[in-house]
């Protein structure tokens, strides 16, 4: 788990470094590291939420219910005045010692939040820290295309 934790620190590091407000909050039972910074993109302000946790082994199911957690974090924190001109991204990264191909198979796609995702987008990562990788949807998104270039740039400074 050491090498897990200094992950995290370093995520940490690169939030601060980048301009966002760092803060260690409640989700659920656990306590993550919350990243947020607001950027005006294609003329909305998109407020940004890095949020990050820690696992032994990521499956679909918790990838799934972290993503779901964040998302709400994130709404709940920029209340319901969203739309033509303001909007949420919400990037969960899990760091782990292990995945498996259900949740690796999650990160290959456009997340899709239903109808519950009204100008909110989410893009979950992976980091497995025992292999090497990072697992996240590098595509281009249909829905949200203006923000894809946006989400892409953060993943790459905030997961090396």
């Amino acid at each position: 788990m050491t090498e897990v934790n200094g992950y995290v620190q370093g995520l940490q590091e690169r939030l601060v470094a980048d301009g966002c407000t760092v803060t260690h909050e409640k989700l659920g039972d656990r306590t993550v590291l919350v990243g947020y910074k607001s950027k005006i993109k294609a003329l909305t302000k998109q407020h940004v939420f890095t949020v990050v946790d820690t696992a032994d082994h990521v499956t679909e199911p918790i990838l799934r219910g972290f993503t779901d957690a964040a998302v709400t974090l994130a709404t709940d924190r920029k209340g319901q005045w969203r739309g033509m001109q303001s909007g949420v991204i919400v990037l969960p990264i899990l760091v782990a010692t292990g995945v498996d191909e259900a949740a690796v198979a999650v990160t290959q796609k456009s997340y899709s939040l239903g109808s519950g995702g009204f100008a909110v987008m989410a893009q979950p990562a992976v980091v497995d820290v025992t292999a090497g990788r990072v697992w996240t949807f590098r595509g281009t998104r249909l829905w949200g295309y203006a923000f894809n270039s946006l989400i892409k740039k953060t993943y790459q400074r905030y997961l090396p």
